[in-house]
């Protein structure tokens, strides 16, 4: 019997998972899907902290601590891109200004059509592809065990570990029987772009320009209560049609590939211990929304902590 069991394998499951591990547990997962099928691997999947606040703010600067040193790494699947981020009022310095290596106001003469505030900085930027295959092949190395298995709820793993931890995103809906929890639909396309250095992204109108390891991924939207995993090709001609005026050279780019995934919305995180009435303990972990891997590693670090206060009982 494994002494955790970790339920999903996305960007919040996986770094669960791995940090478990290398806290000294032996650890199990059960996922609908694999990590290349996972909402994680659609996501824009950049470090983003302005919108943040609370707790969240403390796990965004715990996983961009771990990030950074990831950018100097080969082959980590995270590098250090240089984005614009704009915005159409005037904004305070943020609250992470100083944690990374570079940051600076935009000017005036920077901005275009109605913008009037934003950063140019560098900050970690994940290739999802690349990011969750090395997570998922440390964590079979180091002894972990992946099974495939769709489950409707907790109680159908009753028994087989003390500790669950329920890393189900969207899922957690079903899984956990939470009704604050609900879809928010994002599509993507991947470009191969040459040339592009300088990234960009505006989360009010959700234009994102973002030059990765693999290619030039640009979005998006993010359509509340829609389930739908389809890809729209009226909403991919619209993502090439916005992200083309900003940056001219998408306009021809091939694409590669294209994404659909449903974020997990609620209106906070869940990240808590609960104990089940057979004696085990569940923590709670999800709820993440549009900043999954903002705040992957920085959780993952407290579901460690919950997981050690599980054991103290």
């Amino acid at each position: 019997m494994p002494e955790v069991i970790v339920i999903g394998s996305g960007v919040i499951g996986l770094s669960a998972a791995r940090a478990l591990q290398l806290a000294g547990h032996d650890v199990h997962i059960v996922t609908r899907d694999l990590p290349k099928n996972t909402t994680s691997i659609a996501a824009g999947a950049v470090w983003s902290g302005s919108a943040l606040e609370g707790r969240s703010r403390i796990w965004a600067a715990a996983t961009l601590a771990y990030f950074l040193p990831l950018t100097k790494e080969a082959n980590s699947g995270v590098t250090l891109q240089r984005m614009r981020e704009v915005y159409a009022e005037r904004v305070p310095d943020p609250w992470y200004r100083d944690r990374l290596p570079f940051f600076q106001r935009l000017s005036k003469h920077e901005l275009r059509g109605g913008l009037v505030g934003g950063y140019l900085m560098d900050v970690p930027m994940i290739a999802p592809p690349i990011y969750l295959q090395r997570l998922h092949d440390q964590f079979l190395a180091a002894g972990g065990t992946v099974e495939k298995r769709k489950i409707e709820s907790l109680g159908e793993l009753a028994g087989e570990a003390p500790l669950l931890v329920n890393c189900s995103g969207v899922g957690a809906r079903e899984v956990a029987g939470d009704e604050a929890v609900y879809p928010i639909r994002g599509q993507t396309m991947l470009l191969d772009a040459k040339g592009i250095r300088v990234g960009y992204m505006d989360n009010v109108a959700i234009d994102h320009i973002f030059p990765r390891a693999d290619g030039v991924l640009i979005g998006g939207v993010k359509q509340k209560g829609d389930w739908n995993r389809q890809l729209d090709p009226a909403t991919a001609a619209d993502i090439m049609r916005r992200c083309s005026k900003i940056e001219r050279r998408l306009a021809n780019a091939k694409v590669l590939r294209e994404f659909v995934g449903l974020r997990p919305g609620r209106d906070e995180v869940r990240l808590e211990l609960e104990r089940l009435d057979d004696g085990g303990a569940v923590i709670h972990n999800y709820g993440h929304g549009s900043v999954g891997y903002t705040l992957s590693w920085g959780c993952a670090e407290e579901v460690v902590a919950l997981a050690e206060k599980a054991q103290s009982k």
